[in-house]
């Protein structure tokens, strides 16, 4: 996983960003602070999104492997 990629956030408060094929991403809008950032996220577990006094604090994986 890497860090989350902070997205620039235009005047009209919209976003562009980059889908990337073959991976699960997330996209975290933070409308206290007006910023927003894009996840990777595993293909097999949680993706925890965890906040700090109403702000985008921090991101943590949970990750598993299915035994069939």
């Amino acid at each position: 996983m890497n860090e989350p990629k902070q997205l620039f956030i235009q005047e009209n408060q919209t976003f562009v960003g980059e889908m990337e094929t073959g991976k699960i991403q997330v996209i975290v809008l933070d409308g206290n602070v007006g910023t927003a950032y894009q996840i990777d996220v595993p293909e097999h577990g949680k993706t925890i999104i965890q906040t700090a006094k109403g702000h985008f604090a921090r991101v943590d994986h949970e990750i598993g492997f299915k035994i069939s």
